[in-house]
């Protein structure tokens, strides 16, 4: 019965195994750590929109001054061929032409007035942004740190309890050690159990008495089962 002892230990340091590499995936810390993250990319795309729309106004100026050069070149075209005519018609049609560029002109500047005004806007947001982002990167990096710690120590526990089941191990005999693992593979919550009373500590069902003192009168190169289950019995000392 002192194999199946050493077994059942073995089995506890599985089940702490399990337990460690659950924490490590659902640490509390992971999920600051993606909040933070999520934040400052969030920040980011913000500020790249920013700029985005700030080159968009400049390219737009850029391209209004172009035009507003142009336009200026044709008024003053126009009113150089305006002191050259002498037919009423010729020069009301001048005129004409001269008014609808001068409109123009007068729209390209309204225009470019307005983008200005945007541009000013948008850098003043860019830099509250970018404050914005700071204090992101900040308490994500905050974050990571606080993880990093998390993991660390959960690894070093994990460590310590690989190491504890690879020394337990070594006392069970390979054969009984390779058929507690092919339980496991069905019953991944245990293939050993204690009797706790006449109630199996695994599928948690009553054992009847008499089938219990059977299994307590097997020879020891036997090892117990739960009739119900398939369970090793471990037997409480005292029971």
């Amino acid at each position: 019965m002192s194999e199946l002892a050493d077994l059942y230990a073995v089995q506890l340091s599985d089940i702490a195994i399990a337990q460690s590499k659950h924490r490590l995936s659902h640490l509390p810390e992971i999920e600051l750590h993606t909040s933070t993250k999520n934040d400052v990319a969030t920040i980011k795309k913000s500020l790249d929109e920013t700029a985005a729309r700030i080159a968009a106004a400049k390219k737009e100026i850029a391209d209004l001054e172009v035009a507003g050069h142009a336009n200026d070149t044709a008024i003053a075209r126009l009113n150089k061929q305006l002191k050259t005519v002498i037919a009423p018609r010729e020069a009301e049609a001048l005129q004409h032409e001269i008014a609808t560029c001068t409109q123009q002109r007068s729209q390209l500047d309204d225009r470019e007035l307005e983008l200005l005004e945007s541009v000013e806007l948008c850098e003043r947001e860019q830099v509250q942004i970018s404050s914005q982002l700071v204090h992101a990167k900040q308490l994500h990096d905050a974050a990571a740190e606080k993880l990093a710690a998390a993991q660390r120590e959960e690894n070093e526990n994990l460590d310590r309890l690989v190491q504890q089941r690879s020394a337990q191990s070594l006392v069970v005999p390979a054969s009984l050690l390779g058929t507690y693992e092919a339980k496991r593979k069905h019953r991944p919550d245990g293939a050993i159990a204690k009797l706790s009373g006449p109630t199996c500590g695994a599928c948690h069902l009553d054992i009847a008495q008499g089938e219990i003192s059977a299994l307590r009168a097997l020879p020891e190169t036997d090892r117990p089962e739960c009739p119900h289950c398939g369970c090793f019995i471990f037997f409480d000392v005292g029971y």
